[in-house]
């Protein structure tokens, strides 16, 4: 019995060892351009072993319990040529991670499929990536050329570039910021043919990138990858013309590439009104710098402007940790605005309708420097530190004439100058630590910018005042001329701190603190002129004013990532708030503290690799500005003055974001959608009181009108938008359809003569595009759209007001010979319900052109606004009425332009996209285009 027992047991050991000596086998299948195969049929076979596997949405495969040592593993996929392989290894358990396999595209099963039409869009947590080969244009485009094509991207005649509802406020170039991310200067001078792929990126800021702990609501930025091939070389444009009336432009844009060192130069100069720098930055750059003001104009967008500009920006890889980049920018202009604005408000159930022209001639002048350094001091920690330096100065004369007719009517002509400046220097400073614990990671952030504006003002008024009848009431004019100095001084500084602790494999404990403060020293003095012309302070109209924001905002949440398939984080933030100011001049003290307590809450899923769901949940308090906390009365427009409140508390925004995101690979189909909603407690609001101070000139009585503008605290301010966007390709790409649309509603709060009134607006609009490709030589893009919109006030006898717009355009290029182009581009706009504007212009641009040199010259004709209807009309809806302007803009010329282009990579002249026919381009034999994140921070962003 003894030795039955201890056979048994032997037996069972065997067994139980012989069950746990197989081993776990993985890898990953990628193509030739180093993406990740999906789905393909993995089987792995032996004398003990017959396994199958298919690998996921990242090429990854595994089999567990391989018995045997030796083995072949075999690889289908459609489109690609079969894999086969034999391994041998040591007979042990120990776990296999076989090199990548890499599968070669099979011609002839493509040829036969035939699926050149698949559009081949990546959607990754954060990132829509686009493979710009697979949307062709014509040799010697540009980046935006390439974005008109993507779905669910809108660039409009000024450049602009929105997606999924939202301004694209960045760019960057293999994820670095491009002349510190000036949108318009990359996407309308970067050359077509040097694009991998283009990203449009949720970007949380360089922390977020780095510690992998987002919170707010993400800015919208455009992230250009140049393929390897094309980042050893040169790339080289310029243009140069004259036209009528002394139109004139000369551009021109130089970039030097050495792999890791890149050197770019623009020079522009016009009076076309053609987009220069754009100064804020390219838009918001989170917890960033302070920009300064002004800048170019975006386009023929109203007035008549003669820029120039000019610039460079330098990045080297100084060693393997070290990276620098410097940039500087410049740009003047001088623009001449003309505009006639109509607007009509009610006050006490009395409608008030204002007429007003000006004339207004602006000298702008801006300089921006900025630097940037990235040390990676070694796997674990990182450093970045970014200094900036901006001057702005501005310069403007006007005059202008406004007539307000309530129950009376009033005349009020303007002579004014002003001189504004508006220096400026700040500095970010990002360290990074990751412990060797897998997940555990430290950030700290610093930002301080001081900026001072400095604004000198002459302005003089003269009024005429009628009686009830309309007759001007003798002796009763009035004058004005008042000098107002306006020194600011603003001192910003905010304090990051994050720290993540695993709790397991995938999920972590993520602990914030943000400390900001702000500190403005204000100083507004106002001399006024007697009869006989010379200048007295006037004490009530002055002010020194000092006051600070303080927030502190405490974070804690609990996040969970699973393999880039889903991850969420939800949890709370504390955030207590201290606003303190002081007049010198009155002595009069403002104070007031806050605590808002408010849920975060993040939830991303990936259910393929083409289709994301995210929800997006943040709060944030909100500072009062100088003009709505000064307790003094601000008489800029005596007949609109504006008296601060001291004792105003800090806003609540509380948002909350949805987006959906799915292509189809099949169909090349793209759809989106979204909804957007914000609600925001004690929002600071207008109460706009009327004022009528009497004129008795003997018999004659009359009154002055004035419309007072005071601020509140007050709730029940929410807003929402719902947007879709949906596009599909036909007959192998030839043909693309794009449709979208959105709803707006808000529910505005304001006071009117001390009573509150609710503004209950509402937009709706919808827009279509056909991108007509049938060959090489047709191009055509019709579109049109329609937007509604309108308001009601719960005040009765208030201003409620309905207003649409129809839009139709067309932009075609036709390649009559294969060196002639014929190019049209097309407008009509059709607008109803703007009072007192009839403006519904057809706006056609054409041109000729003749390409030389082996396509890189060309020599254009063109004509501008051939019919001169040109105009540019704007409306605005205000707290108990409307507006709308209409401002002269650059109309019919004509203009003849030499351009060259040379392109020169790894010792080759490039003249069109790589071996794309002059037509369009290369249409990639199926697959999807896999990139990069949108760089930042030391690890880029999936960490």
């Amino acid at each position: 019995m003894k030795h039955f027992f201890l056979l048994f047991f032997t037996c069972l050991c065997t067994t139980f060892l012989h069950a746990q000596g197989g081993r776990v086998v993985s890898g990953i299948v990628l193509d030739s351009t180093k993406v990740s195969v999906i789905a393909a049929s993995i089987k792995l076979t032996s004398p003990k072993d017959t396994l199958f596997t298919r690998s996921d949405v990242d090429g990854k495969y595994s089999f567990r319990n391989v018995k045997s040592s030796q083995f072949v593993l075999s690889v289908t996929s459609l489109g690609y040529k079969s894999f086969s392989q034999h391994f041998q290894f040591p007979e042990t358990t120990t776990p296999l991670k076989l090199s990548t396999i890499v599968l070669k595209v099979e011609s002839n099963v493509l040829n036969t499929v035939n699926i050149s039409g698949v559009t081949p869009i990546t959607v990754k947590e954060d990132t829509i990536e686009y493979s710009a080969k697979d949307f062709p244009v014509r040799e010697n485009s540009v980046v935006e050329d390439v974005l008109k094509k993507l779905p669910g991207i809108e660039v409009d005649k000024d450049g602009n570039v929105t997606t999924q509802g939202k301004s694209v406020t960045r760019v960057r170039v293999n994820g670095k910021d491009f002349f510190d991310g000036d949108l318009k200067t990359a996407t309308q001078n970067l050359p077509a043919d040097i694009i991998e792929n283009i990203q449009i990126i949720d970007d949380y800021g360089d922390q977020a990138n780095a510690s992998g702990i987002r919170d707010g609501d993400p800015d919208k930025i455009l992230n250009i990858t140049i393929s390897p091939s094309k980042n050893k070389g040169m790339i080289a444009n310029g243009v140069a013309g004259g036209g009528n009336d002394n139109r004139y432009i000369v551009s021109g844009m130089g970039r030097f590439m050495n792999n890791d060192e890149q050197l770019s130069m623009m020079l522009n100069l016009n009076n076309t009104n053609a987009n220069l720098f754009d100064f804020a930055g390219g838009g918001n750059q989170r917890g960033g710098r302070y920009r300064g003001s002004g800048g170019g104009r975006d386009g023929n967008t109203g007035g008549i402007t003669n820029a120039q500009a000019g610039g460079f920006d330098y990045r080297k890889d100084v060693s393997k940790k070290i990276t620098l980049f410097g940039s500087y920018r410049v740009s003047s202009s001088d623009n001449n605005a003309i505009t006639d604005r109509y607007t009509e408000t009610t006050t006490g159930g009395q409608a008030i309708t204002t007429t007003q022209k000006s004339n207004t001639n602006s000298d702008n002048l801006n300089q921006g420097i900025n630097l940037n350094m990235e040390y990676k001091i070694d796997s674990l920690n990182y450093l970045k530190v970014a200094p900036s330096i901006n001057l702005s100065t501005n310069k403007n004369d006007g005059v202008s004439f406004k007539q307000i007719q309530e129950l009376v009517r009033q005349d009020q002509n303007t002579v004014s100058s002003n001189d504004a400046s508006s220096p400026a220097y700040g500095a970010d400073i990002l360290y990074n630590k990751r412990f060797r614990k897998q997940g555990r990671n430290l950030s700290l952030s610093y930002s301080f910018n001081k900026s001072y504006n400095k604004n000198d003002q002459d302005i003089s008024d003269e009024f005429n005042f009628y009686d009830t009848g309309g007759i001007i009431v003798a002796d009763a004019d009035s004058s004005s001329r008042r000098l107002i100095n306006t020194d600011n001084e603003r001192l910003s500084n905010q304090l990051n701190v994050t720290y993540s602790e695993p709790l397991g494999v995938y999920s972590r404990l993520d602990f914030s603190y943000r400390y900001s403060r702000t500190e403005n020293d204000n100083s507004k003095i106002t001399d006024l002129a007697d009869v006989n012309g010379a200048y007295f302070r006037s004490d009530s109209l002055s002010n020194i004013f000092n006051y600070s924001f303080t927030t502190n905002r405490f974070g804690l949440s609990y996040r969970y990532d699973r393999n880039k398939l889903y991850n969420f984080s939800i949890g709370m933030a504390a955030q207590p708030t201290t606003l303190k100011g002081y007049s010198e001049t009155n002595h009069v003290s403002a104070g007031k503290t806050g605590f808002n307590v408010f849920p975060t809450v993040r939830f991303s899923y990936n259910f393929a690799r083409t289709v994301s769901l995210k929800i997006n949940y943040s709060g944030e308090s909100s500072e009062p500005s100088f003009e709505q906390i000064q307790p003094v009365v601000d008489l800029s427009n005596p007949q609109s003055p504006v008296i601060g409140n001291p004792n105003l508390k800090s806003a609540l925004n509380q948002n909350i974001n949805i987006e959906y995101n799915n292509t189809d690979a099949q169909t090349g189909a793209y759809f989106s959608a979204g909804a957007r909603g914000n609600i925001t407690s004690d929002r600071i609001i207008n109460n706009t009181v009327r004022i009528r101070e009497p004129i008795i000139n003997g018999t004659d009585t009359t009154y002055n009108l004035i419309q007072e503008r005071r601020f509140l605290n007050e709730d029940g301010y929410y807003a929402s938008n719902v947007y879709y966007r949906w596009s599909k390709p036909f007959m192998d790409t030839k043909y693309r359809l794009q449709i979208g649309g959105t709803v707006n509603y808000t529910n505005d709060v304001s006071y009117v003569d001390n009573e509150k009134n609710i503004g209950k607006n509402w937009t709706f609009s919808q827009n279509a595009r056909l991108q007509i490709n049938p060959n090489e030589n047709i191009d055509i893009t019709p579109g049109a759209s329609y937007r509604y919109g309108f308001v009601n006030y719960s005040l009765p006898n208030s201003i409620d007001s309905k207003n649409s717009t129809l839009s139709l355009d067309l932009n075609a290029k036709i390649y009559v010979f294969s060196t002639w182009i014929l190019g049209l581009d097309g407008s009509k706009s059709i607008n109803s319900g703007f009072r007192d504007v009839n403006a519904n212009p057809l706006v056609i641009n054409s041109y000729l052109e003749k390409q030389l040199f082996n396509r890189k010259g060309r020599l254009r004709l063109q004509g501008y606004d051939l019919l001169n209807q040109a105009a540019t009309v704007s409306s605005t809806q205000g707290d108990n009425g409307y507006s709308v302007s209409n401002t002269n803009r650059l109309t019919r010329y004509f203009m003849l332009t030499f351009a060259y282009r040379f392109n020169k990579f790894a010792g080759r002249t490039q003249n069109n996209r790589g071996d794309m026919p002059p037509g369009g381009g290369e249409r990639r034999e199926g697959g999807f285009n896999h990139g990069g994140g949108g760089g930042g921070g030391p690890q880029g962003r999936d960490q």
